[in-house]
Order: C-alpha cells, then sequence, then structure tokens
C-alpha cells in the first residue's frame, strides 16, 4: 500500500474542511495534481500545498492508497468524507464530520474525534481510540427520520456523547466506554453495543433495531414494554454472556414493528422489579427482526 503523509504547514487557528483529501481523488495523480486539490481554510479556498507538507507514494487504485494526517489535526474537518475504499490515518484528534457520507474504506482516528462522526455512513470500518463527541453514525438537523447511518462498522474505544446512532437505519456501532443521553433514539434498524454506562433514555422512538449495554442504565422512557430476562445476547456476531432485561419499544412511535433493549441485570439492580413479571430465565437469542 502506498503512504502519503500530510503535516500542516502552521497550526489552524480556524476549521480546515479536507473532504476532497480521500484515496479515491488522490490515487492515479501526480504530485502536482495532489498538491492543487481545493481545501478550506474556514472561508478561504486554498490549495493542499498551501497548508499541508506532502510527502510519500500516490497509489494508482483508491483501494492501494493510505493517506496519514500527522500533528496539530484537531482542526481538521470532513476527514474521509464520501471515500469508498483505502485507508486514512489521523495521527491526533479530528474535527467534526469524520467519515461523513463514508461509501467503504478505514479510517482510523488515534486521538478524539468531534460531532457527528460516520453520520450517514453507508459501509467501510471506523475505529476511534479516544473519545466521540455527540451523534455518532446519526443525520444532519432537519433531514428525513431514519437518514442517518446505513451500513459499515464503528469502534470507539473511548466514550462517545450523546444520541449515538440516533436516526439510524443499518450497521454497527461499538462503544467501549460510556455513551450519554438518547442513544439510538429514531432507530430503525441495525446494532449498538455500550459496554459502559449509559446516560438515560435508550432508544427514545425507536421503531427497530437493537440495543445492548453492559452496564448500568439511568432511566429507560416508560413506553417500553418489558418482555423477559434473556441469559445471552448477540452483537453482530460475537455472542454476549448476561443475563439481560430484554425491553421492546418504543410503542409509542410503532406498536407493529418494536425495537429492541437489552440490558445488563447484574449492573442495574433499580430494574429487578421487572423480574416479578417473569416465570423463568429463557435461553434463547435475541435477534434482529
Amino acid at each position: 500500500m502506498a503512504t502519503l503523509i500530510l503535516k500542516p504547514k502552521h497550526e489552524f487557528t480556524v476549521p480546515v474542511e479536507v473532504e476532497k483529501i480521500i484515496p479515491d481523488n488522490i490515487a492515479g495523480k501526480s504530485l502536482d495534481e495532489v498538491l492543487k486539490i481545493r481545501v478550506y481554510e474556514g472561508n478561504r479556498r486554498r490549495t493542499l500545498g498551501e497548508l499541508f507538507e506532502v510527502s510519500g507514494e500516490i497509489a494508482e487504485k483508491p483501494a492501494e492508497q493510505e493517506i496519514i494526517f500527522q500533528r496539530n489535526t484537531c482542526k481538521i474537518r470532513r476527514i474521509g468524507e464520501e471515500m469508498s475504499a483505502g485507508k486514512i490515518i489521523v495521527e491526533g484528534d479530528a474535527g467534526p464530520l469524520a467519515g461523513f457520507k463514508m461509501k467503504g474504506g478505514t479510517l482510523i482516528i488515534k486521538g478524539n474525534v468531534g460531532p457527528w462522526l460516520g453520520a450517514k455512513m453507508k459501509k467501510g470500518f471506523i475505529e476511534v481510540f479516544g473519545d466521540a463527541e455527540g451523534f455518532v453514525g446519526s443525520k444532519l438537523r432537519g433531514e428525513e427520520l431514519y437518514s442517518g447511518m446505513s451500513g459499515g462498522m464503528i469502534i470507539i474505544h473511548g466514550n462517545a456523547g450523546r444520541e449515538v446512532g440516533a436516526h439510524m437505519a443499518g450497521g454497527a456501532i461499538l462503544v467501549e466506554g460510556n455513551a450519554g443521553i438518547l442513544p439510538g433514539m429514531h432507530m430503525a434498524k441495525g446494532e449498538i453495543m455500550i459496554k459502559g454506562n449509559c446516560a438515560g433514555w435508550p432508544g427514545t422512538h425507536m421503531v427497530g433495531g437493537k440495543i445492548i449495554i453492559l452496564g448500568k442504565v439511568e432511566s429507560i422512557a416508560p413506553s417500553f414494554y418489558f418482555e423477559a430476562v434473556k441469559k445471552k445476547a448477540k452483537f453482530v456476531k460475537e455472542k454476549i454472556p448476561g443475563p439481560f432485561y430484554l425491553f421492546l419499544g418504543d410503542v409509542l412511535d410503532n406498536i407493529a414493528i418494536p425495537g429492541k433493549l437489552l440490558i445488563s441485570v447484574k449492573n442495574n439492580p433499580h430494574l429487578k422489579y421487572y423480574e416479578q413479571f417473569v416465570e423463568e430465565v429463557k435461553d434463547e437469542w435475541v435477534e434482529i427482526v
């Protein structure tokens, strides 16, 4: 794989938008052509060569191209937007809209990342080694219901902000830390697993899909029905030992096609009240309808 390294020539004080700097637009070009690709520094139009030191190799095909952003990357926005192949690595923090409308390939962020990570993502793989701000895999404000992430995989090794997977229509999101309020809000399809705690109200207004929470959940919307206690769950292809409380909902939005909310029994003793409605713990898997 050919690697192209980008280093800012100075410390950015305003947002820099680099949505054109993806393997799809780099592969097959000469270095001079790459240096002339348009980027924005604030509201001013620049070329890549004006803002970045560029070194390395250029591949013939997007799938063979790797791009690495180094030093002072926190102001850089829209990294990996609409990329369909290849690999992008950010050796630091990244700004908002990383992986926006991503169609394939791999995006690795070694630091923290701003809001709307993987928003409207269709395919591909995103991995963040730090924390992610809100609206991971979501849609943008004012867009149609259920028009968020529809495919691909996002892994966040740290914590995530509010509304992870809001309006999600497919794909999978794994948060290894804690998550803010309203994960899976207006979710239609797909899977979310939160290994840490949830600030509350998971799955509000969801009409499908599955949310698994291994930590503590502060509160659940009253429009979810308690269904059963499950010994196991399944996230993508991984078997997750329980037991879990299974809730169906949000019935205020669609009683016929409910989403599935699985919450750790061990870490949520305040939900033990529901066990009186169960005769026995069932040993079965919960699959997406």
